[in-house]
């Protein structure tokens, strides 16, 4: 429950909840998260703090509950929904497939590297099924440094970790547009497919079951 969270935690989040309340504009929202998330990433004893409560299996964070991502641990969403803030576990040497995102992202690491590779998408998106991407750029984000993400197509990427040990990364993102899904990208083959999370996906599956039946 986020109610066990960390207090030092909850306080640098209840303070961007309410900062960001006073931003009218997204542009806004996301240059105030891109210069206070590195004071967090930079708060070692309240990461190691988040971490042992994860190796320690208590209530929180959640581990069961699923996110889009098998990697992926949700550590605060505001009340009024206004951004959430989530944790990421990247194995050595491994990153997450190609995707995008409903709303813009900002992500760092606090120890080790952690890579971010950009794509730019080169067709128009009216064919169903069809992305053809290029590479954009590449970086590799030190401990305290973030990357910005944008929504949609503006923000195809993938992250990961560049070295032969575990990268986390913490990411708050923004309230997001109205899609339930996130797109993920096969370059090679020049296809993408939509992906539901979890919870979603089960409630489809058991809606189509029941129209079959």
């Amino acid at each position: 429950m986020i109610s066990e969270a960390p207090s030092e935690l909850l306080a640098y989040c209840e303070q961007w909840n309410e900062d960001m309340a006073g931003f009218e504009s997204e542009a806004g929202q996301i240059e105030y998260i891109r210069e206070t998330l590195p004071d967090l990433l930079s708060d070692h004893s309240l990461v190691r703090q988040i971490l042992e409560k994860i190796a320690g299996g208590g209530a929180y964070p959640d581990v069961r509950r699923c996110g889009a991502f098998q990697n992926e641990l949700l550590l605060y969403l505001s009340p009024e929904q206004r951004f959430s803030l989530r944790l990421y576990f990247h194995e050595p040497g491994r990153y997450t497939v190609i995707h995008d995102h409903s709303s813009w992202g900002i992500s760092g690491t606090p120890r080790g590297e952690l890579g971010v590779i950009r794509y730019r998408r080169e067709d128009d998106g009216k064919r169903p099924g069809y992305a053809r991407l290029s590479e954009c750029g590449r970086r590799i984000l030190s401990p305290g440094e973030v990357d910005v993400t944008l929504p949609l197509d503006r923000g195809i990427h993938q992250t990961g970790s560049p070295e032969h040990r575990i990268s986390v990364m913490l990411s708050v993102y923004g309230r997001p547009v109205r899609r339930l899904y996130f797109n993920q990208f096969d370059p090679e083959n020049n296809r993408v497919h939509r992906v539901w999370p979890p919870r979603m996906k089960k409630k489809m599956l058991a809606g189509q079951a029941l129209k079959e039946m």
